[in-house]
């Protein structure tokens, strides 16, 4: 009987999930402003992939093997060696589900603080992060940095 309530916060929570753009400005929240940077929780995250036609998603995978619109495997794609490969983030930031999309040097970074975490022998999920967005003129940089630790109370 517990696996049904999980069961339903992930509906819930996947039908209510937002995505966040990156810019080189800041981090484009969904209907809402700009901002510098944002703390979140990490829920979990996955290989997905992106095929991208004069600018625009022409075909997108969250799981890297499976696309979402045409229901067809990845790896018999052959337009597969031009998709973007790319690292899906399932983030919390303030009680609110988002969903993120890393490519390159955003998902290059983001290894990098995963790889601390586990050096650290720190969970990865539910993991606190503070994302800050690096400008590159006509891109944005994503950072992942570690919140300082909170001592225990007295």
């Amino acid at each position: 009987m517990n696996a049904a309530p999980s069961v339903l916060s992930d509906l819930f929570a996947d039908a209510f999930a937002r995505y966040l753009a990156i810019r080189p400005g800041g981090l484009q929240m969904p209907y809402g402003p700009l901002v510098s940077s944002l703390s979140v929780r990490l829920l979990a995250f996955s290989p997905a992939r992106t095929l991208y036609e004069n600018h625009h998603p022409r075909c997108r995978s969250l799981d890297g093997i499976q696309s979402i619109g045409e229901h067809r495997p990845c790896a018999s794609c052959q337009r597969r060696p031009r998709c973007t490969p790319q690292i899906y983030l399932q983030l919390l930031h303030d009680h609110v589900p988002y969903r993120l999309l890393l490519a390159y040097s955003s998902a290059r970074n983001f290894m990098l603080f995963l790889s601390r975490l586990r050096q650290q022998g720190l969970p990865v999920e539910n993991a606190p992060a503070i994302l800050s967005v690096l400008d590159r003129g006509r891109w944005g940089e994503l950072r992942f940095i570690s919140p300082p630790s909170t001592p225990p109370p007295p």
